[in-house]
């Protein structure tokens, strides 16, 4: 197995499309669809279903997809480490954050950065929020960008609220209430509902709960996800409903229709969470830079 394979297969994973995977990591399509097959000829297993030109995960996929991006965290945080401390490479930070906000937030923030601190780097991984936290307890990150922490988080590190983001809900396109341009959250009560998961989302089985509670109903919650990507593809094969952020329209949402939610407006904070240490000069920097860039999306 290798890492390449690692990478061409998370991408595949994350786009739901061999040519959008295959653009992102910039190789052929022909190539990327070879070494997929033969990391599923070496695992002996299925990891996509191919369904009328369409790519799905299967279970095993599913599950291998978690390990895959902790081993290409895992290596690249491996080589930075070495080259540190034996190699005298200046440190380097680095950020985890959320895949939507890639675009409009991480990069233009990066590249700002740059330009500013030209001796130094940082190192993006994209990682969901537990992995996050994990990793920042670790010492392994030295930010993160996230929403939704426990209580115990929240006092263990430094928070900074960034931006409030407005919540919408995501049907599958046969739903009947697809071509509504809103929904009220009360018609959805009767709905199975697809959540994150709380093993890699901190408490947002609790607040989808608590949400719809709020409109006179509990969710039937029938499945939980570990990525914004995956309950996009569990809904849009009609697993079910759910509520994400607005950011995540961004993310390939094949089968899904994205509807505003008129009541009650729903609305989660965006955090930049680090440790309880003095910062350092290039750190001050980024976390400014964040900051006013997050104020204004």
């Amino acid at each position: 197995m290798e890492f390449h394979q690692l990478r061409y297969f998370v991408a595949a994973a994350e786009e739901l499309s061999i040519s959008k995977a295959a653009e992102r990591v910039h190789v052929s399509q022909p190539a990327m669809s070879r070494q997929i097959r033969l990391l599923e000829e070496e695992m002996e297993l299925q990891l996509f279903d191919r369904i009328k030109q369409r790519i799905h995960l299967t279970e095993a996929g599913k599950f291998f997809l978690i390990k895959a991006r902790q081993l290409l965290c895992d290596s690249e945080l491996a080589v930075q480490q070495a080259q540190e401390k034996f190699g005298g490479v200046r440190r380097t930070l680095r950020l985890g954050f959320l895949s939507p906000f890639l675009d409009d937030l991480i990069a233009p923030v990066v590249r700002e950065f740059q330009q500013r601190h030209q001796g130094s780097k940082v190192s993006l991984f994209d990682l969901p929020p537990r992995a996050q936290l994990d990793r920042l307890g670790a010492h392994e990150l030295d930010a993160c960008i996230l929403a939704n922490l426990e209580d115990a988080d929240m006092k263990r590190f430094s928070v900074k609220r960034l931006s409030r983001n407005r919540f919408i809900a995501v049907l599958p396109d046969k739903h009947r209430l697809a071509g509504r341009k809103s929904v009220k959250l009360a018609e959805l009560a009767v709905d199975d509902w697809v959540s994150l998961s709380n093993t890699f989302f901190p408490k947002r089985r609790e607040f989808l709960t608590e949400t719809c509670e709020t409109a006179d109903f509990s969710p039937r919650i029938v499945a939980e996800m570990d990525s914004l990507p995956m309950m996009l593809a569990e809904i849009g094969t009609g697993g079910g409903v759910g509520v994400m952020p607005g950011h995540a329209a961004k993310l390939p949402h094949a089968g899904c229709i994205l509807v505003k939610l008129s009541s009650p407006a729903i609305h989660s904070d965006l955090l930049l969470v680090r440790e309880k240490s003095t910062p350092t000069p290039e750190m001050e920097t980024l976390i400014a830079l964040i900051s006013e860039r997050a104020a204004g999306i």
